[in-house]
Protein backbone atom coordinates (compact mmCIF):
# COMPACT_ATOMS: atom_id res chain seq x y z
CA UNK A 1 0.00 0.00 0.00
CA UNK A 2 3.01 2.35 0.98
CA UNK A 3 5.44 0.71 -1.33
CA UNK A 4 6.51 4.84 -2.62
CA UNK A 5 5.95 7.34 -0.45
CA UNK A 6 6.57 10.93 -1.04
CA UNK A 7 9.74 11.07 0.92
CA UNK A 8 11.23 8.16 -0.75
CA UNK A 9 10.37 9.40 -4.14
CA UNK A 10 12.12 12.60 -3.23
CA UNK A 11 15.10 11.02 -2.69
CA UNK A 12 14.89 8.30 -5.45
CA UNK A 13 13.95 11.07 -8.02
CA UNK A 14 16.03 13.92 -6.55
CA UNK A 15 12.97 16.01 -7.08
CA UNK A 16 14.79 16.87 -10.57
CA UNK A 17 11.61 15.21 -12.31
CA UNK A 18 7.77 16.28 -12.56
CA UNK A 19 6.48 13.48 -10.13
CA UNK A 20 9.64 14.06 -7.89
CA UNK A 21 9.01 17.86 -7.65
CA UNK A 22 5.01 17.73 -6.88
CA UNK A 23 6.03 15.77 -3.92
CA UNK A 24 8.69 18.18 -2.61
CA UNK A 25 5.76 20.63 -3.20
CA UNK A 26 3.39 18.50 -1.11
CA UNK A 27 5.93 17.75 1.77
CA UNK A 28 6.88 21.82 1.59
CA UNK A 29 3.39 22.62 2.05
CA UNK A 30 2.81 20.28 5.01
CA UNK A 31 5.91 21.48 6.83
CA UNK A 32 6.26 25.50 6.26
CA UNK A 33 4.26 25.99 9.59
CA UNK A 34 6.21 23.66 11.55
CA UNK A 35 9.40 25.25 10.69
CA UNK A 36 7.51 29.10 10.77
CA UNK A 37 6.88 27.77 14.67
CA UNK A 38 10.11 26.27 15.70
CA UNK A 39 11.79 29.54 14.48
CA UNK A 40 9.57 31.70 16.39
CA UNK A 41 9.90 29.76 19.35
CA UNK A 42 14.06 30.42 19.10
CA UNK A 43 13.58 33.52 19.65
CA UNK A 44 12.39 35.58 16.51
CA UNK A 45 9.84 38.53 15.55
CA UNK A 46 6.36 37.36 13.19
CA UNK A 47 8.46 39.35 10.06
CA UNK A 48 11.69 37.60 10.95
CA UNK A 49 10.01 34.32 11.35
CA UNK A 50 8.40 34.45 7.98
CA UNK A 51 11.52 35.44 6.08
CA UNK A 52 13.56 32.96 7.68
CA UNK A 53 11.05 30.50 6.61
CA UNK A 54 10.90 31.10 3.06
CA UNK A 55 14.66 31.52 2.86
CA UNK A 56 14.94 28.40 4.44
CA UNK A 57 13.44 26.45 2.19
CA UNK A 58 14.69 28.17 -0.81
CA UNK A 59 18.33 27.88 0.74
CA UNK A 60 17.05 23.65 0.83
CA UNK A 61 15.71 23.93 -2.75
CA UNK A 62 18.41 25.80 -4.27
CA UNK A 63 20.86 23.21 -3.14
CA UNK A 64 18.64 20.10 -3.52
CA UNK A 65 19.34 18.95 0.05
CA UNK A 66 16.03 17.15 0.37
CA UNK A 67 16.46 15.59 -2.79
CA UNK A 68 20.31 14.39 -1.98
CA UNK A 69 19.26 12.72 1.37
CA UNK A 70 20.22 9.50 2.19
CA UNK A 71 17.47 6.57 2.82
CA UNK A 72 18.49 5.80 6.40
CA UNK A 73 17.87 9.68 7.23
CA UNK A 74 14.43 8.21 7.25
CA UNK A 75 11.35 10.33 8.78
CA UNK A 76 11.12 13.70 6.71
CA UNK A 77 10.05 15.22 10.00
CA UNK A 78 13.76 14.60 11.56
CA UNK A 79 15.24 15.67 8.46
CA UNK A 80 13.47 19.02 8.45
CA UNK A 81 14.14 19.45 12.19
CA UNK A 82 17.91 18.82 11.71
CA UNK A 83 18.41 20.59 8.67
CA UNK A 84 16.55 23.93 10.02
CA UNK A 85 18.23 24.00 13.09
CA UNK A 86 21.75 23.76 11.06
CA UNK A 87 20.63 26.55 8.75
CA UNK A 88 19.46 29.09 12.02
CA UNK A 89 22.60 27.99 13.84
CA UNK A 90 24.67 29.17 10.76
CA UNK A 91 22.23 32.54 10.52
CA UNK A 92 24.35 33.77 13.58
CA UNK A 93 27.42 33.87 11.49
CA UNK A 94 26.23 35.24 8.81
CA UNK A 95 25.88 38.98 8.22
CA UNK A 96 22.71 39.33 6.08
CA UNK A 97 23.75 42.25 3.02
CA UNK A 98 20.23 42.21 2.34
CA UNK A 99 16.34 41.48 3.31
CA UNK A 100 16.34 37.91 4.42
CA UNK A 101 14.47 36.23 2.29
CA UNK A 102 16.38 37.64 -1.13
CA UNK A 103 12.87 38.67 -2.14
CA UNK A 104 12.15 35.37 -3.08
CA UNK A 105 9.02 33.96 -2.77
CA UNK A 106 9.12 30.37 -2.12
CA UNK A 107 5.88 29.57 0.14
CA UNK A 108 2.30 31.57 -0.06
CA UNK A 109 2.87 32.52 3.86
CA UNK A 110 -0.56 33.98 5.59
CA UNK A 111 1.44 36.23 7.84
CA UNK A 112 -1.88 36.67 10.52
CA UNK A 113 -3.30 33.06 10.15
CA UNK A 114 0.13 31.57 10.81
CA UNK A 115 1.23 34.07 13.68
CA UNK A 116 -2.20 33.74 15.47
CA UNK A 117 -1.48 30.30 14.77
CA UNK A 118 2.01 30.40 16.62
CA UNK A 119 0.23 32.13 19.87
CA UNK A 120 -2.06 28.99 20.27
CA UNK A 121 1.00 27.38 21.27
CA UNK A 122 1.90 26.83 24.86
CA UNK A 123 4.82 29.57 25.96
CA UNK A 124 6.44 27.04 27.98
CA UNK A 125 7.25 24.32 24.69
CA UNK A 126 10.76 23.37 23.84
CA UNK A 127 10.98 24.47 20.37
CA UNK A 128 11.59 20.70 19.09
CA UNK A 129 8.05 20.07 21.16
CA UNK A 130 6.66 22.83 19.33
CA UNK A 131 7.81 21.69 15.63
CA UNK A 132 6.53 18.07 16.42
CA UNK A 133 3.39 19.38 18.01
CA UNK A 134 2.62 21.92 14.38
CA UNK A 135 3.54 18.83 11.99
CA UNK A 136 1.02 16.32 13.96
CA UNK A 137 -1.45 19.19 13.84
CA UNK A 138 -0.83 19.76 10.44
CA UNK A 139 -1.24 15.89 9.63
CA UNK A 140 -4.40 15.65 11.70
CA UNK A 141 -5.83 19.02 10.19
CA UNK A 142 -4.74 17.57 6.34
CA UNK A 143 -6.48 14.19 7.48
CA UNK A 144 -9.43 15.80 8.63
CA UNK A 145 -9.65 17.75 5.18
CA UNK A 146 -9.64 15.09 3.04
CA UNK A 147 -11.99 13.30 4.56
CA UNK A 148 -14.71 16.34 4.60
CA UNK A 149 -13.63 16.35 0.61
CA UNK A 150 -14.39 12.41 0.45
CA UNK A 151 -17.95 12.74 2.33
CA UNK A 152 -19.11 15.68 0.24
CA UNK A 153 -18.09 13.55 -2.96
CA UNK A 154 -20.43 11.09 -2.29
CA UNK A 155 -23.19 12.87 -0.69
CA UNK A 156 -22.66 12.10 2.47
CA UNK A 157 -21.18 16.04 4.01
CA UNK A 158 -23.40 15.76 6.96
CA UNK A 159 -21.88 13.01 8.22
CA UNK A 160 -19.02 15.06 9.38
CA UNK A 161 -21.07 17.08 11.09
CA UNK A 162 -22.58 14.47 12.57
CA UNK A 163 -19.41 12.76 13.93
CA UNK A 164 -18.65 16.64 15.43
CA UNK A 165 -21.38 16.52 17.65
CA UNK A 166 -21.59 13.29 18.84
CA UNK A 167 -18.32 14.11 20.46
CA UNK A 168 -20.71 16.37 22.81
CA UNK A 169 -23.64 14.77 22.91
CA UNK A 170 -23.03 11.90 23.36
CA UNK A 171 -25.24 8.20 22.49
CA UNK A 172 -28.51 10.52 23.57
CA UNK A 173 -28.22 12.46 20.24
CA UNK A 174 -27.55 9.59 17.66
CA UNK A 175 -31.31 8.91 17.39
CA UNK A 176 -32.07 12.59 16.97
CA UNK A 177 -29.70 12.60 14.16
CA UNK A 178 -31.05 9.59 12.32
CA UNK A 179 -34.05 10.94 12.49
CA UNK A 180 -32.95 14.48 10.73
CA UNK A 181 -31.30 12.05 8.32
CA UNK A 182 -34.35 10.16 7.72
CA UNK A 183 -31.99 7.23 8.03
CA UNK A 184 -32.28 3.98 10.27
CA UNK A 185 -30.29 4.28 13.36
CA UNK A 186 -27.86 1.31 12.56
CA UNK A 187 -27.09 2.69 9.19
CA UNK A 188 -26.09 5.72 11.19
CA UNK A 189 -23.62 3.98 13.18
CA UNK A 190 -22.08 1.63 10.33
CA UNK A 191 -21.62 5.03 8.31
CA UNK A 192 -19.66 6.40 11.77
CA UNK A 193 -17.67 3.31 12.26
CA UNK A 194 -16.58 3.47 8.24
CA UNK A 195 -16.27 7.35 8.45
CA UNK A 196 -14.01 7.03 11.42
CA UNK A 197 -12.41 4.05 10.37
CA UNK A 198 -11.18 6.03 6.91
CA UNK A 199 -10.27 8.92 9.15
CA UNK A 200 -7.88 6.42 10.69
CA UNK A 201 -6.77 5.47 7.10
CA UNK A 202 -6.24 8.86 5.90
CA UNK A 203 -4.00 9.88 8.73
CA UNK A 204 -2.19 6.33 8.20
CA UNK A 205 -1.46 7.64 4.25
CA UNK A 206 -0.20 11.25 5.16
CA UNK A 207 2.31 9.80 7.34
CA UNK A 208 3.49 7.33 5.48
CA UNK A 209 3.79 10.26 2.82
CA UNK A 210 6.60 11.62 5.02
CA UNK A 211 8.85 8.69 5.82
CA UNK A 212 11.39 6.73 3.51
CA UNK A 213 10.16 3.11 4.21
CA UNK A 214 6.64 1.21 4.93
CA UNK A 215 8.53 0.50 7.82
CA UNK A 216 8.54 3.20 9.67
CA UNK A 217 4.91 4.08 9.72
CA UNK A 218 3.93 2.71 13.12
CA UNK A 219 6.80 4.06 15.01
CA UNK A 220 6.00 7.61 13.72
CA UNK A 221 1.88 7.10 14.28
CA UNK A 222 3.05 6.11 17.94
CA UNK A 223 4.91 9.14 18.00
CA UNK A 224 2.40 11.63 16.57
CA UNK A 225 -0.09 10.12 18.97
CA UNK A 226 2.72 10.64 21.94
CA UNK A 227 3.01 14.39 20.87
CA UNK A 228 -0.74 15.28 20.60
CA UNK A 229 -0.94 13.25 23.90
CA UNK A 230 1.23 15.73 25.85
CA UNK A 231 -0.92 18.51 24.74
Amino acid sequence: MFATTRWSLVMAAGAEDARGREALESLCRTYWFPVYALVRRRGEDPESARDFTQEFFAEMLSRHVFGAARREIGRFRSFVAQCLRNFLNDQWDRSQAQKRGGGVTILSLDAESAEGRYLEAADSESPELVFDRQWAQEILTGARRRLAEELEASGRGVLLEVLDRQGSEGAQGLAAEAERMEIPINTLKTQMHRARHRHAAIIRELVAETVSSPLEVEDELRHLLRVMAAS
